[in-house]
């Protein structure tokens, strides 16, 4: 995938999604004299995903100067056969006719996809993939009293089973033995994922202590 980035317009907003990069995307930010720095955090996420990166700074002030780069640049990757889909992120309205021209042009060949950020760049290219499905996810709405009361329930939970297995050699799998619990569905399913994960004689020793405690 292809981002061309029009940084004077979406500053440090629009790179927000930069650590879901894979070696398989390019990015390209176009930029001025008027905003030449971002977050060294989203230039690391750019280095360290092994993308393609380039940058392209306007030469001279004109107006609407770093849209005409970033038309151009679309034609010439398009023109190139360099690649198939471009994400544009820009707020930028003004960036929809170069979608409509391709759409009209070459149909599905080429397609321009619209967006603020990266990572909203990712679901509006449709893109159906591991990094869209997550991004879908970490996108949902929660509410708030609900996350909070799961979360004290989360605390409870972890509080009885430090008390329960204090001193003991399992004192350091508190997440593994609260993933078993949490994820049992009756009795006899927590009993036999405690022997899938820890084994036989461990498994029945930590479903014992479990069974033992009252209130989980």
């Amino acid at each position: 995938m292809y981002f061309l980035i029009d940084y004077e317009n979406v500053r440090n907003s629009g790179m927000r999604g930069s650590e879901h990069l894979l070696p398989s995307d390019h990015v390209i930010v176009f930029y001025s004299g008027s905003a030449p720095q971002t977050e060294m955090r989203h230039l690391d996420n750019i280095k360290n995903s092994g993308c393609g990166f380039e940058v392209c700074k306007l030469l001279t002030k004109r107006k609407n100067g770093l849209d005409f780069y970033i038309a151009t640049k679309v034609g010439e990757l398009f023109g190139a056969e360099r690649c198939k889909n471009a994400v544009l992120i820009s707020n930028d309205s003004g960036f929809q006719a170069i979608r409509d021209y391709w759409q009209d042009r070459s149909g599905t060949k080429h397609r321009v996809a619209l967006s603020e950020s990266i990572e909203h760049g990712i679901i509006t290219a449709g893109e159906n993939s591991e990094r869209a499905r997550l991004i879908r996810a970490q996108r949902k709405s929660m509410d708030i009293g609900q996350f909070y009361a799961a979360y004290q329930e989360n605390l409870r939970i972890r509080q009885m089973l430090q008390e329960a297995f204090e001193g003991t050699e399992y004192s350091g799998r508190l997440q593994e033995i609260q993933d078993v619990l949490q994820a049992g569905t009756s009795p006899k399913v927590i009993y036999l994922d405690s022997l899938r994960r820890f084994g036989r004689k461990d498994g029945q020793e930590i479903y014992r202590r479990l069974k033992a405690c009252k209130d989980l």
